[in-house]
């Protein structure tokens, strides 16, 4: 059992699930989804499987944990941005902009891109916009595809996708779906840009780098949006 260092034995096990989360995370960051497991939290952490197992039931759980302590803030941020946001038009540009200010606030682009690694497209379309985007198609199953932790990221992807396709069927009644994919395949594009930027750089050199990537990406969604509500039908 490892030593408690802590005054009281809650104390001990806050650090220590502190220390369970933060290991979690530095995974999801740099390996993804697929390489979060037990045996890697527990090496990192210098924890016994079977002490690991106290805090977390398996690696379903682990991702919860990681995504329920930095998703709220994100939705919380976006919300408050999309309040002031008028028309449709705005809106777009508005949650473009705010998911990349969040992406490099906190270096959370990570988080939105977890369900790229989710091979099942029904799931995917779920994840996207809140459901299957086919009628026809039956609802998710309980299966491995349906775990905690894609519940999680299933509500937050509603929360945060809501306005986007509620936006764009505004603009494009008849076909949603291209503004809303172009729309985040942009965004998606801009995160890995922020991802990419040199930890190493400057607080203000990263920040300059950091506007110059949002302003642009931001203008390109605007410029999109301008082509695909072009002319009488949208189409």
């Amino acid at each position: 059992m490892p030593r408690i260092r802590e005054s009281t034995l809650q104390e001990h096990r806050a650090k220590t699930l502190d220390q369970i989360i933060a290991a979690a995370e530095t995974i999801l960051r740099t390996g993804g989804r697929g390489r979060l497991t037990m045996a890697e939290v527990a090496r990192r952490t210098n924890l016994a499987r079977n002490s690991l197992y106290r805090y977390a039931r398996d690696a379903d759980q682990l991702c919860d944990m990681v995504m329920e302590r930095h998703l709220p803030d994100w939705g919380h941020a976006l919300e408050q941005a999309l309040d002031q946001a008028d028309g449709p038009h705005r809106t777009i540009e508005v949650w473009t902009r705010t998911n990349l200010e969040q992406a490099g606030m906190h270096g959370h682009g990570w988080l939105m891109n977890l369900y790229a690694e989710q091979h099942d497209e029904q799931l995917r379309q779920a994840l996207i916009y809140g459901s299957p985007s086919n009628a026809h198609n039956p609802a998710l199953q309980s299966d491995q595809s349906t775990d905690r932790h894609i519940q999680t990221l299933l509500n937050f992807h509603r929360q945060v996708n809501q306005p986007l396709i509620q936006a764009w069927t505004t603009l494009r009644p008849a076909d949603p779906a291209m503004g809303v994919e172009v729309t985040r395949g942009i965004v998606q594009s801009g995160m890995r840009l922020i991802d990419a930027l040199e930890q190493e750089l400057a607080t203000e050199q990263r920040q300059t780098r950091l506007t110059i990537i949002i302003g642009k990406v931001t203008a390109c969604a605007k410029a999109v949006t301008a082509t695909l509500t072009e002319g009488p039908t949208c189409a």
